[in-house]
C-alpha cells in the first residue's frame, strides 16, 4: 500500500503546491490524479518518490516513510519505484533494447554500469519486457527513429526492469495520438493487475481517467477535492474539480 498524510509543500514565491493532500492507493490498481493545470498535480507526484520534498506530511510504502529518509534508505526505496515520463526521457541514439537496459543501472555495481556491461539474464529479462509491450520486433532500432506511442512503451519497458512496486506516470498519453492513447493506458491498466502493481498517473483528460483508472483523485489549488472509485466520478463531479474555487466532493 501507498499511504499519503497530510502532504504539505510551499514554494518560495509563497505559492501552496500542496496542503494537506491525504490518500492512499493499493496493490493492484491504477489511481489517476486529475485538476485543472496548475492545480499541485506534478508537485504531488514527484513528492512521492522524494523528487520534491514536502515540508510536512509523510509519504509510506509498506513499512518505509520516504519523506523522512536518510539517504540510503531513499535509494533502496527508489529502486522500489519506477517512472514513465510526459517526454519519455530516452536515449535516442541509444537502441530500444539498449534504453530498457538502462533501467537496471541503479541495482548494477558503478563500473559495470558505467560501461553498458549487461548480463545474458539482464538481457534476456529486457527483451521479455520488450515483448509485453509489444515491442520485440524494435529491439535493434534506434528509439529516435521509433513513433511517440512507441518510445512511451519502450519507456514503460525500461521501468519495469527495476522490477517495481509503484509507477509513476506523469501525463504519459499527453503527447500521444488517440490509438496510441488506448494502447499505451491498456498495457499500464493491464500491468497493475498482472504484476499487482501500485500505479499513480497524472492526467488531463477525465474520459481516459475514468474508463482505465480503478481510482481517481481530483486536485485543485494544491487541494484533494474527489477521493473516490472511478465509476463515482460523474460528470456534476468532475465539472466541480475544475471549478475555480473547488470545494471536497468526498
Amino acid at each position: 500500500m501507498l499511504s499519503v498524510r497530510h502532504l504539505t509543500k510551499t514554494y518560495p514565491n509563497g505559492k501552496k503546491g500542496l496542503q494537506d493532500v491525504s490518500f492512499t492507493a493499493a496493490p493492484g490498481t491504477v489511481t489517476a490524479v486529475i485538476g485543472p493545470s496548475g492545480a499541485g498535480k506534478t508537485t504531488l507526484l514527484r513528492s512521492l518518490n522524494r523528487l520534491i520534498t514536502p515540508e510536512q506530511g509523510t509519504v509510506t510504502l509498506g513499512d518505509q516513510e520516504l519523506r523522512g529518509a536518510d539517504a540510503q534508505a531513499l535509494r533502496q526505496a527508489r529502486r522500489q519505484i519506477g517512472m514513465i515520463f510526459q517526454d519519455y526521457n530516452l536515449i535516442e541514439p541509444l537502441s530500444a533494447l539498449e534504453n530498457v537496459l538502462q533501467g537496471c543501472l541503479g541495482q548494477k555495481r558503478l563500473l559495470p554500469g558505467v560501461l553498458g556491461l549487461y548480463t545474458k539474464a539482464e538481457t534476456s529479462h529486457a527483451l521479455a519486457l520488450l515483448d509485453e509491450v509489444g515491442l520485440r520486433a524494435y529491439a535493434a532500432q534506434k528509439t529516435r527513429d521509433l513513433s511517440g506511442g512507441q518510445k512511451q512503451r519502450v519507456g514503460i519497458a525500461r521501468a519495469l526492469m527495476q522490477d517495481p512496486k509503484v509507477l509513476l506516470c506523469d501525463e504519459p498519453i499527453a503527447s500521444l495520438d488517440p490509438q496510441s492513447t488506448r494502447t499505451v493506458m491498456t498495457i499500464i491498466a493491464d500491468l497493475a493487475k498482472a504484476r499487482n502493481l501500485i500505479v499513480v498517473m497524472n492526467l488531463h483528460q477525465v474520459g481516459i481517467a475514468r474508463e482505465f483508472a480503478d481510482h481517481i483523485v481530483g486536485v485543485n489549488a494544491g487541494r484533494i477535492v474527489f477521493d473516490d472509485n472511478a465509476a463515482a466520478l460523474t460528470e456534476l463531479a468532475a465539472a466541480a474539480i475544475y471549478e475555480k474555487e473547488a470545494t471536497a466532493l468526498a
